[in-house]
C-alpha cells in the first residue's frame, strides 16, 4: 500500500500536479517547494527591468539576475559569490551597511559598475525567512534615464521662464520707443511741423527709430553669430583707429553727462573694422548704461607682449559675484527695478564675446561686486603694422544728379516715405503698389533706378527684377532689392535673381544715395 501511494505521488509530481510537499517530523511540519513550482516566479524575476538581488545579512550575494549583471557590467558568474559592498560607491558604503542592517525600507544610493563607472539607483530592501536562516532580497532600480529626463525637463522650464523674461524685456523695450514716436508726431500734427516743437520731435524720431533699428540688428547679429553664419572681411588695422572712431560718438554727445578717459597707442591687429567698431560701440554703450550721470569711464589701449589690449571701465553700479560668471551669457542682465532704467535686452556682451572669440580674441569682466564698478578686458593677437597705408581723398561733396526711379512697395506708407525722401533728393519719382503694375512703367517711363521690395503681393521682388531684366532697358537699370531680412543669403535668394544690391529695411538715406549717385556716374562715363 505504501509502495502504491508513493508511486502514485510521483506519477503527480511529474504531471506537475504537486508544487510543494508537507513531511512531518519531529520537530514540526517542514515545507518543501519543488522546482517545478519556482520555475515561474524564477523566470519573472530573470526577465525584470530591474536589478534583483538575493543577499545573506553579511552582504555576500547568493543570488542576482541577469539585469542586475548587466547594471554594474560585470559576468553573472563573477557577481555570485561577491559582496555587494564591491558595487557600493565608498563614500555610501557604511550608509549602505547601516540600511542591511535594518532589513527592510527604500533609499536611494549610488552604485558602481565593474570598470568603474557610477550610476544612481533607488534600492528597496525586504527580509525572508529561508532554511538555516534569513535572507535579504534587494531591488535595485538606475535611476540614470530618470535624472536625465528631470534634467531634461528642468532645463526647457529654465529655458521657458528666459524666454518669457525675454518677451517681456523685449516688449517693454519697444514699447518705449513706439511711444515716443507716437508723441512726437502728434507734436508734429499740433504745431504744423514748425519751430522748435517740431524740431525736437524730429530729434526723438530718429533716434528712436535708430534705437529700434539697433535693437533688431543686435538680435539679427546674436542668432547669426551662434548659427556661424557671420563671415569676417579681416585685415591688418590699428585698432587705435577704431578705438577713436568709436568712441567719439559718445564723447561727442553732451546728452550723455560721462567723464570720458582715452588713452591709445598704435597697436595693429588683423581684424574686421566694421564688427571691431561694433564690440568697442557695445562695450562702451553697457559701460554708460550702468554708470550714473558724472560718472567715469575709461578706455585704454595698449601693446602687451604678443597681444593687443583693450579695456574699458567704468565707476558704475557693479557687477555681484552671483551675476560675473554669468555676464556673457544671453539675456542675462544685472538685477533691475521695475523701472528698468537701464534698458536693453541682455544680448550686447553675448554678441561682444562672440564676435571677439570669432576674431581669435578672449574678453575677460572683472569687478569688486557692487557699487565699484566693472571692467572689461580683451586681449587680441598683435600683428605687423601694414607697410602701406594710404589715405582717403576726400572728395567734395555734390548734390546728386536727378534720376528717373522706379519704386515698387505694397505698403503705402512706406511707399509714401521713401518716395518723398527721393524726390527731396532731387530724384523724379513713379511708384507702384505690386509688380505687374510696376512693370507696365519700365517701357514707359524708362527708369534709371529700380527699388523693389521682396515681400510684394502677386508676384514677389525677384520675379519682376527677372522680369525687368528680360526687357531692352532693364538690362541696364540699377535694381536695389529691399528686404527685412539682414543679409541677402536670408532671404532665401535664388539664383539669377537680377538685383545689384541688397538694402535692408529701414534704408540708410545716406547708403541709398551713395549707391545711386555711383551707379549715375558710372553709367555717364
Amino acid at each position: 500500500m505504501r509502495l502504491a501511494e508513493a508511486e502514485e505521488m510521483l506519477r503527480a509530481i511529474r504531471r506537475g500536479e504537486i508544487d510543494a510537499l508537507v513531511v512531518e517530523g519531529l520537530g514540526g511540519n517542514q515545507v518543501y517547494t519543488l522546482h517545478s513550482a519556482e520555475e515561474p516566479y524564477r523566470d519573472l524575476v530573470e526577465q525584470m527591468q530591474e536589478g534583483a538581488v538575493v543577499l545573506t545579512p553579511r552582504g555576500d550575494i547568493l543570488y542576482a539576475n541577469a539585469r542586475f549583471a548587466a547594471l554594474v557590467g560585470a559576468p553573472l558568474e563573477a557577481v555570485v559569490g561577491s559582496r555587494i559592498d564591491r558595487f557600493v560607491d565608498a563614500l555610501h558604503r557604511d550608509d549602505f551597511g547601516a540600511f542591511l542592517i535594518t532589513g527592510s525600507g527604500r533609499r536611494r544610493s549610488r552604485l558602481i559598475g565593474a570598470k568603474g563607472d557610477a550610476f544612481e539607483a533607488s534600492v528597496s530592501l525586504t527580509t525572508a525567512a529561508a532554511l538555516g536562516g534569513t535572507r535579504l532580497n534587494l531591488i535595485v532600480t538606475d535611476l540614470s534615464e530618470l535624472i536625465e529626463a528631470t534634467s531634461t525637463r528642468d532645463r526647457a522650464e529654465r529655458d521657458n521662464r528666459t524666454k518669457d523674461q525675454f518677451l517681456a524685456m523685449m516688449a517693454h523695450e519697444l514699447r518705449t520707443p513706439i511711444g515716443a514716436i507716437s508723441n512726437a508726431v502728434r507734436v508734429l500734427e499740433m504745431t504744423h511741423a514748425v519751430g522748435e516743437p517740431a524740431a525736437r520731435a524730429h530729434e526723438v524720431i530718429a533716434r528712436q527709430v535708430g534705437h529700434i533699428s539697433q535693437m533688431i540688428a543686435d538680435l539679427l547679429d546674436v542668432e547669426r553669430v551662434v548659427s556661424g553664419k557671420i563671415r569676417l572681411n579681416r585685415r591688418p588695422l590699428d585698432l587705435a583707429d577704431a578705438v577713436c572712431r568709436a568712441v567719439a560718438t559718445f564723447t561727442g554727445d553732451t546728452r550723455l553727462d560721462r567723464q570720458f578717459e582715452i588713452r591709445t597707442e598704435p597697436v595693429w591687429v588683423e581684424g574686421d573694422a566694421v564688427r571691431l567698431e561694433q564690440i568697442l560701440a557695445n562695450m562702451v554703450t553697457n559701460a554708460i548704461k550702468y554708470t550714473p550721470a558724472g560718472g567715469r569711464i575709461r578706455v585704454d589701449l595698449c601693446a602687451d607682449g604678443g597681444d593687443a589690449v583693450l579695456s574699458v571701465e567704468d565707476s558704475g553700479v557693479g557687477i555681484s559675484p552671483r551675476l560675473l560668471p554669468f555676464i556673457f551669457d544671453l539675456y542675462v542682465q544685472a538685477d533691475r527695478t521695475l523701472d528698468r532704467a537701464q534698458g536693453g535686452l541682455g544680448i550686447g556682451l553675448t554678441l561682444v564675446r562672440r564676435l571677439i572669440e570669432l576674431h581669435g580674441g578672449t574678453i575677460v569682466a572683472a569687478s569688486e561686486g557692487e557699487g565699484h564698478g566693472s571692467r572689461f578686458t580683451v586681449r587680441l593677437k598683435q600683428v605687423a603694422p601694414a607697410k602701406t597705408s594710404s589715405e582717403l581723398v576726400l572728395q567734395p561733396q555734390r548734390r546728386a544728379k536727378s534720376r528717373r526711379v522706379l519704386l515698387i512697395e505694397d505698403s503705402a506708407d512706406a511707399r509714401e516715405m521713401l518716395r518723398m525722401v527721393l524726390e527731396l533728393a532731387g530724384h523724379v519719382v513713379y511708384d507702384a503698389p505690386d509688380g505687374v503694375r510696376g512693370l507696365a512703367l519700365v517701357n514707359v517711363v524708362r527708369p534709371e533706378v529700380g527699388i523693389i521690395d521682396i515681400g510684394l503681393p502677386i508676384m514677389d521682388g525677384y520675379q519682376v527684377a527677372r522680369r525687368i531684366r528680360e526687357e531692352p532697358h532693364g538690362r541696364g537699370m540699377l535694381l536695389l532689392a529691399l528686404s527685412g531680412y539682414d543679409s541677402p543669403g536670408a532671404g532665401h535668394q535664388p539664383p539669377g535673381h537680377g538685383f545689384d544690391y541688397h538694402l535692408v529695411k529701414p534704408v540708410d538715406p545716406d547708403e541709398l544715395a551713395r549707391l545711386i549717385g555711383e551707379r549715375g556716374e558710372s553709367m555717364e562715363v
